[in-house]
């Protein structure tokens, strides 16, 4: 199983690396330089992509060598992958060669086994690059990284490669991501979820990046509640991580509103775990500024897809409502922009570099029970909590309303972490139910959080005075026309039963 953490960084910053104290003061030799070129194999119908499974042969030093990896996962940053490589006499896969390497994998040898597999083969695309590679005694581990800089071709296409890679070759996985954080110290680099072959496959189908929601997760029956809290938290920083390229390079306001779902999602399975295992406090703080960061720019997304529109439907509204929604996109462009460099900034890498090794810690105590077991009882704790926040909701004090939303979806998130573990109409129910209330709430939310947007824009455009001042009485007539069913919504939730 090969273990690794993917980084990347500016060409820019390849000397500062080359040189850094940190690398010589943990080298067990000089480092190694190579000229390495790879073609990668795949069906036309990409049959190996669709099982998880990735095939190469690289010459190396004039000698042809062929790896396939397939399965494992990425957790936090660090990819798990097995791998079987040996060498081959052309440059072209040997899948008898192959298959003997894999051995007794039968879930693999399957892959193998596709009709005319071997007659299907072609070279999809090549990865050039030349490879700086040092081997590292870090504080008992072996460490061994690389500095991989060069591009990806197919058909005349190219896509750059600077990147390094640190991969375990014995010891703790918490030493990449510490020893990861101490060269950030001094060269500026991202974390990578994406291999070179999923970059090359990107190549082959030409797809641009789309919005990710969460993946469902399967706990096992028997699961310790430690082991459901790994698995969640995973799932919360895969939903946050697999929608970061979008948000950086796209403008689909659907793909930020994922990763702050995925935001709010890690933030509510680290309330869920906190008595057993807190997170420190740094890096709480970090955290809520990604929320924060990712909450102003939602928030002009939502004004102008949604509330905006309310406006400009309504006969006697048109007047001046084009330039406002305008001046609207133009700060919804400016947050999201705003939203895109703190991705690309080293405060997000440190987040994520600091989540991933605090996750390799040892299991805390107190978390030894049936994942079953403590999922009762914070099922049990937060649905009290949920009907205490709405039995206190008043249409006069809006953050009261606000509270039973946030309430609800604490709720939901908790039930979606934990529904392998239940079952039945009623789990469906109780996840129907919850959606809704957020639904209603949630649309109340929007007009005050309009309301507290259009303010800002009256402060910075005085020319909209009158236009703002128009939508936002509009706005705040719709409040008070479209306010929720308290007493409905009261009585839905304390009928509902937690499955």
């Amino acid at each position: 199983m090969e273990v690794e953490l993917k980084l990347l960084l500016s060409p820019a910053d390849n000397d500062k690396l080359l040189q850094h104290p940190l690398i010589a003061a943990h080298a067990r030799a000089p480092v190694r330089t190579q000229q390495l070129s790879a073609r990668y194999f795949d069906t036309p119908d990409l049959h190996l992509l669709r099982h998880g499974a990735g095939l190469r042969v690289r010459k190396i030093d004039g000698a042809w060598m062929q790896t396939m990896k397939a399965g494992g996962s990425v957790q936090s940053g660090l990819h798990r992958r097995n791998e079987w490589e040996g060498p081959v006499d052309r440059p072209w896969p040997r899948l008898g060669k192959l298959r003997k390497l894999i051995g007794d994998q039968q879930q693999w040898l399957d892959v193998l086994a596709a009709d005319d597999l071997k007659a299907r083969l072609e070279p999809l695309f090549v990865v050039a690059v030349e490879r700086h590679t040092w081997d590292l005694d870090v504080d008992g581990n072996h460490i061994e990284l690389v500095l991989d800089h060069g591009h990806i071709e197919r058909h005349g296409r190219h896509l750059p490669v600077n990147e390094i890679e640190l991969e375990l070759k014995d010891g703790d996985p918490a030493s990449l991501f510490a020893f990861a954080l101490r060269l950030q110290e001094q060269v500026p680099l991202r974390l990578s979820n994406t291999n070179k072959a999923e970059r090359g496959y990107m190549l082959c189908r030409q797809t641009g990046t789309v919005p990710c929601r969460a993946q469902s997760l399967q706990l096992a029956p028997d699961a310790t509640a430690a082991e459901a809290r790994l698995a969640i938290l995973n799932n919360c920083l895969q939903h946050i991580q697999r929608n970061e390229t979008a948000v950086i390079e796209g403008d689909d306001a659907e793909t930020l509103h994922q990763m702050r779902v995925g935001v709010r999602r890690l933030r509510s399975a680290l309330k869920l775990f906190e008595a057993a295992a807190p997170c420190p406090p740094a890096l709480l703080e970090d955290i809520s500024w990604l929320g924060t960061e990712l909450g102003a720019a939602r928030d002009w997304d939502v004004l102008l897809a949604s509330t905006l529109s309310h406006i400009q439907a309504t006969p006697g509204g048109r007047s001046g409502v084009l330039d406002l929604q305008a001046l609207a996109l133009k700060a919804a462009h400016a947050k999201r922009s705003e939203a895109a460099q703190a991705l690309l900034s080293q405060r997000y890498t440190r987040l994520l570099l600091t989540m991933g090794c605090w996750m390799q810690q040892p299991a805390p105590e107190g978390l030894e029970e049936p994942a079953q077991d403590f999922a009762n009882r914070i099922m049990k704790r937060l649905h009290k909590k949920l009907l205490k926040r709405a039995q206190r909701m008043d249409e006069s004090e809006p953050a009261s309303i606000h509270r039973t939303r946030i309430a609800a979806k604490r709720a939901r998130y908790a039930l979606e972490f934990f529904h392998s573990l239940y079952g039945g109409k009623a789990l469906r129910t109780y996840l129907k139910t919850l959606s809704s209330t957020q639904e209603q709430l949630g649309s109340h939310n929007d007009l005050v959080v309009a309301d507290r947007l259009l303010r800002e824009l009256g402060q910075q455009h005085d020319a909209a005075t009158a236009t703002i001042q128009f939508a936002r009485g509009y706005l705040q007539a719709l409040q008070t026309s479209r306010t929720p069913d308290l007493g409905a919504i009261r009585a839905t939730l304390h009928a509902l039963r937690l499955p």
